[in-house]
């Protein structure tokens, strides 16, 4: 009888244990299967970027369209949130294209995906209706993840431009860094991508490992507890302050000048030009809202040193300083960091005009005469 009455007890435990844990079991398969993908979330880049299944060729699910109205990242769920309705493509390979072809590929952060832009306000479609040939935005990734993936091996583009935010400029890697985890997941990206069955799987168990809610829950509860602290002057929002603007040594200038003319290197070596396009910081443009008011002297050091070793790059900062400082255009949202449609097309109109661009251009009647041969043969 008293084994009987044990093994009693275990069920009862065991079934008071099994009630307990189901609303964690199902709760986030009803997030996955039940709920709107972008239930718990404030912008698209949150509800279709890749969260634990780093196997997956691209940062963001495949195949997806999705508008969405969106907040910035630095104060979502606030009173300083500025809303903005934001479209959404992904390709075949899980970033952030219609399709693609890739004559001219934009290597780069969040900045060249397009946080907080719609699609056609992204780099990459601005600068190709400049050119006129397709742009490929390779983002958020790196030269090396360029260097191991296959499609552009077999297929290389004729030119490829490194952009990144300032900030993140003095870490870019140097080349063959984390080279065989590149090359590891462009295969298992392929394998999955090869089978619709397997990207769905994959997609699926990326979605449930996610758990929206739990997320949301903790954001709130830190922004309510003040845990959770935000950068801001004048209803400006930063992500760094004025740290961003802080001097660099001589050899951490030189060290990234040593990574850029790698890239330049490596990229020659394939038959590929190369260009740079660092992004200045939103502290470094508006610097007149920071308490010190310190200016950036950063890239004006790194140019030179690029200037020296022949490296093409383009110079954002006079005409970011002259629409900001002098004509009060805004270059940033408000409550992100981000650059916004107006410094992109900026970036585009600067980029047509370089010399390594340029000469890459297709008129109008180029692309016309070109389409009567296509159609010819």
């Amino acid at each position: 009888m008293t084994t009987v009455k044990k093994d009693k007890e275990v069920k009862r435990l065991l079934k008071k244990l099994t009630l307990l844990a189901l609303p964690f079991i199902l709760w986030p398969l009803i997030e996955v299967f039940l709920l709107p993908i972008n239930f718990f979330t404030f912008r698209i880049w949150e509800t279709i970027s890749v969260n634990s299944m780093q196997v997956m060729s691209g940062p963001f699910y495949p195949n997806i369209h999705m508008k969405m109205m969106e907040e910035g990242e630095l104060a979502p769920r606030t009173p300083y949130a500025r809303k903005r309705l934001v479209e959404w493509y992904t390709d075949v390979y899980g970033y952030r294209n219609r399709d693609v072809k890739h004559d001219v590929l934009l290597i780069g952060d969040s900045n060249i995906t397009g946080a907080k832009l719609t699609q056609d306000e992204t780099l990459a479609e601005v600068l190709e209706e400049h050119l006129n040939r397709p742009v490929y935005s390779f983002a958020p990734a790196t030269v090396n993840r360029f260097l191991a993936t296959d499609r552009f091996e077999q297929d290389p583009p004729h030119l490829v431009i490194v952009s990144s935010i300032e900030r993140r400029v003095p870490d870019l890697p140097a080349i063959g860094a984390n080279g065989f985890n590149s090359e590891l997941r462009d295969k298992t990206g392929n394998f999955i991508g090869s089978s619709s069955i397997l990207t769905s799987l994959a997609v699926t168990a990326d979605r449930i490992s996610k758990l929206g809610l739990y997320r949301r829950t903790l954001a709130e509860m830190e922004r309510s507890l003040g845990r959770k602290e935000y950068i801001s002057y004048n209803n400006e929002f930063f992500i760094e302050g004025e740290i961003a603007n802080r001097e660099f040594s001589e050899e951490e200038v030189d060290r990234v000048a040593d990574v850029l003319e790698g890239y330049q290197h490596v990229l020659q070596e394939r038959g590929i030009q190369f260009l740079f396009l660092p992004i200045p910081n939103k502290e470094n443009v508006y610097y007149q809202l920071l308490p010190s008011q310190k200016q950036a002297t950063f890239l004006p050091r790194l140019f030179a040193k690029l200037q020296e070793r022949g490296v093409p790059y383009v110079d954002l900062q006079p005409s970011f300083n002259k629409l900001y400082q002098q004509e009060q255009v805004p270059l940033y949202p408000a409550d992100d960091a981000h650059w916004n449609e107006v410094a992109v097309k900026v970036a585009a109109r600067l980029l047509t005009k370089h010399a390594t661009v340029a000469q890459l251009k297709i008129e109008p009647e180029d692309k016309n005469k070109q389409s009567l041969l296509v159609n010819f043969k």
